[in-house]
């Protein structure tokens, strides 16, 4: 009897010590799981995704429940959205944002974080849209031969605010190209035209030469007054370096430039902004040359 007693108090004894155990280790387990969504919560204040993801998924990892599961869908679909519309993928970005939204036991601050990416996500493809649609009527308008049309429409393209984020960058480039493409071909005819005049009698000749002459003190002038109203002109995309070989590029050097396309018949110089001829400079400074073409623009 004795023994009996005995042993059934060695056995409480080691119940109660393992219960013991199991309750410190859960205690163990929660304060993880409370500090991992703490910060988890307050990456999300601080729109890092990223971070908040890897703290959820700690939290989760320490204490499985529908809460922890929940906040590291979420924020793994607002990473993925981001990483989306980065990429101009921005139906995929759609589907992911609205799974956010309706993530049950989810965050309330990460629900409404996606409801505001989703009204951006509407505004950046109805601009992309109107975008495309307007380089998509300067490239028919160039076809027909409407060139002066066609580089009013870029220029609209080119002063969108915002033209020259990662959200409008692939637009952008393709208005600049068609920019520089348009220059091109208008600087071949320009050539074509006077070598044709050259063929004409003496007088002719002469005639010519002083109508061109009259002509370049025109697209100077016509120049110069484009220039000064043009806000593309003054830097509004001015996102290169204006450093050349080590140089600085002044405006005095900007100037010069537009004139040498203004000379070479390049139509519409007032269309390309700063931003444009400095990135022209460069390209021309690496094939050795001090003197810019309409090409230039497009490397």
């Amino acid at each position: 009897m004795k023994r009996t007693i005995t042993l059934l108090v060695t056995i409480s004894a080691s119940l109660l010590l393992l219960a013991g155990c199991s309750s410190s280790s859960n205690g163990g387990n929660n304060d993880l799981y409370n500090t991992a969504m703490d910060n988890g919560n307050s990456a999300v204040s601080k729109k890092d995704y990223s971070q908040a993801l890897a703290y959820f998924t700690s939290a989760n990892d320490a204490k499985s429940d529908k809460s922890a599961k929940a906040n590291k869908e979420q924020a793994k679909n607002l990473v993925g959205a981001q990483k989306s519309m980065s990429n101009h993928d921005f139906n995929t970005a759609k589907d992911q944002l609205s799974d956010v939204r309706s993530q049950s036991n989810g965050s309330s601050a990460m629900k409404d974080r996606a409801k505001t990416m989703l009204s951006q996500v509407k505004k950046i493809k109805s601009n992309r849209s109107d975008l495309n649609k307007s380089v998509k009527n300067a490239s028919d308008m160039i076809d027909n031969g409407e060139s002066s049309q066609a580089m009013s429409l870029l220029k609209t393209v080119l002063d969108f605010d915002g033209i020259n984020g990662k959200y409008y960058s692939d637009i952008y480039k393709k208005a600049v190209n068609l920019l520089a493409d348009n220059a091109s071909t208008s600087s071949s005819s320009t050539t074509t035209k006077s070598n044709d005049s050259n063929d004409t009698t003496s007088d002719s000749n002469n005639t010519s030469s002083n109508n061109s002459d009259s002509s370049s003190n025109s697209a100077d002038t016509n120049s110069s007054s484009s220039d000064s109203s043009n806000p593309a002109s003054k830097g509004d995309f001015d996102v290169e370096s204006r450093k050349v070989d080590g140089k600085k590029i002044t405006d005095s050097d900007i100037s010069k430039a537009r004139q040498d396309l203004t000379s070479q018949g390049v139509k519409n110089v007032a269309a390309w902004s700063d931003n444009d001829i400095v990135k022209a400079i460069k390209n021309a400074s690496k094939d050795g040359r001090t003197t810019i073409k309409a090409s230039d623009i497009k490397n």
